[in-house]
């Protein structure tokens, strides 16, 4: 089963299309939910990111940008992620390994939860490039203009 731990940049971005309506992280996950990426899968929100999300919906209202408040990616092929003691004892090596050291805040907890779970990390965020000799990036800002994440999946 492949795996996905979505970041706050990634589910952001689900939402907000560029100026031709195009978007990478809709792109992937309506590529995943049509089956364009063969087999099944898992979508990991970390729980802290429903927060970082309403926080970030907030400050581009406050922004004057538009952005919808609800909306809905979870679905039966979703899980979310718990942030708490198991996770940290969990982590607890992890977080000392060359390239999770120079991660901070909940960027550390994605790549963590990405590691223990064999996962992709979905993000926009270019500074998980420290791990990803560990972990499998997406980075989505490679596929702003099309869809060159595909190409990991091709066989």
């Amino acid at each position: 089963m492949k795996k996905f731990v979505w970041d706050t940049s990634a589910i952001i971005n689900i939402k907000e299309p560029d100026s031709n309506g195009y978007s990478p992280g809709h792109s992937l996950i309506k590529d995943l939910s049509d089956g364009w990426i063969p087999g099944p899968y898992q979508n990991i929100f970390p729980a802290i990111a429903v927060f970082e999300v309403d926080a970030s919906v907030s400050k581009k209202h406050r922004a004057g940008e538009k952005i919808l408040r609800e909306f809905r990616i979870f679905d039966d092929r979703s899980i979310l992620y718990e942030i708490g003691e198991d996770l940290i004892i969990k982590s607890k090596d992890i977080v000392a390994m060359d390239g999770f050291r120079e991660l901070h805040g909940a960027d550390l907890i994605f790549a963590c939860i990405a590691y223990l779970e064999k996962a992709y990390l979905v993000t926009l965020d270019n500074h998980y490039q420290a791990v990803s000799h560990y972990i499998k990036v997406i980075n989505l800002n490679e596929s702003r203009h099309s869809a060159r994440y595909r190409s990991i999946f091709k066989t």
